[in-house]
């Protein structure tokens, strides 16, 4: 008989849909979040691409839905379109949305699918070799972010993207807000990065990559730990995530427990 979960709707619900969870971004913050009901259309000025999050939305109503996001991202100069579906949407949406021309995303930083993740206890601390913290400079900002880039596979205008607004991004970190970013560290050189973001009911693990001439030295681990140690402070005791095939294996084994499927689709109108 498996073991009962010990994760709590809120929590779950925070796993499958991250952002009815999250805060919207503060004021001046680069990314842009359009909120629409039943969905979420984010973008990154200069980016190649926006991200939406599907709450809820009815297999009848998509074609409308899809139109609204294709002309909200082409005033932005964007021509693809990244879609999260869960398991946890209408019946007939996923079929629905490939029957319009929607793939399963083929090309990084996106899989075709990855893992809804919770984790409600502490997981086991990293190395004592590694040190693992919120970045404390820019510099860590940045090398971090390159970290990421790398680490994904970004292209070059989404990171010319980034570098460009990198200044702006920092002074969000500095104010203790809810987006942060976290560095692993040894003998004092950054060797992996990992992004988060306070929610209501969870922290949600927005990223984390380590440097490939630095994998295996327990850097990914050190900065699970770190975050759950934030979400802790915030009085929200819990981490989500969207585990790719890579992370999901690692994450299961410090304590996430799956919660369900988020498939992965990218619609291309360029």
């Amino acid at each position: 008989m498996a073991a009962e979960s010990t994760v709590s709707p809120a929590v779950r619900h925070a796993a499958l849909f991250a952002h009815d969870d999250l805060p919207d971004p503060p004021p001046g913050h680069p990314f842009q979040l359009i909120r629409r009901p039943g969905y979420a259309i984010g973008a990154f000025p200069g980016g190649t691409f926006g991200t939406i999050a599907v709450t809820a939305i009815e297999p009848e109503a998509f074609d409308g839905v899809l139109a609204d996001v294709r002309a909200a991202l082409s005033e932005e100069g964007m021509g693809r379109a990244v879609w999260f579906v869960a398991d946890a949407c209408p019946t007939g949406l996923l079929e629905t949305m490939l029957a319009r021309g929607l793939l399963p995303s083929d090309e990084p930083p996106f899989e075709p699918y990855v893992t809804a993740m919770a984790l409600v206890t502490a997981p086991a601390p990293g190395p004592g070799d590694v040190e693992a913290r919120l970045a404390a400079s820019f510099e860590e900002f940045v090398e971090a972010r390159r970290i990421s880039d790398d680490a994904f596979e970004m292209s070059e205008a989404d990171r010319q993207a980034f570098e460009a607004r990198s200044r702006d991004l920092w002074k969000f970190e500095l104010d203790d807000g809810d987006y942060r970013t976290y560095v692993a560290l040894i003998d004092g050189e950054v060797i992996a990065f990992a992004a988060a973001i306070a929610g209501a009911n969870a922290t949600y693990l927005s990223g984390g990559g380590t440097r490939a001439d630095r994998r295996g030295r327990g850097a990914y681990r050190s900065l699970v730990r770190a975050r759950w140690d934030g979400a802790v402070e915030r009085g929200t005791p819990a981490l989500t995530v969207g585990a790719g095939a890579m992370s999901g294996p690692i994450l299961e084994r410090l304590g996430f427990e799956p919660v369900g499927r988020i498939d992965c689709l990218v619609d291309r109108f360029e």
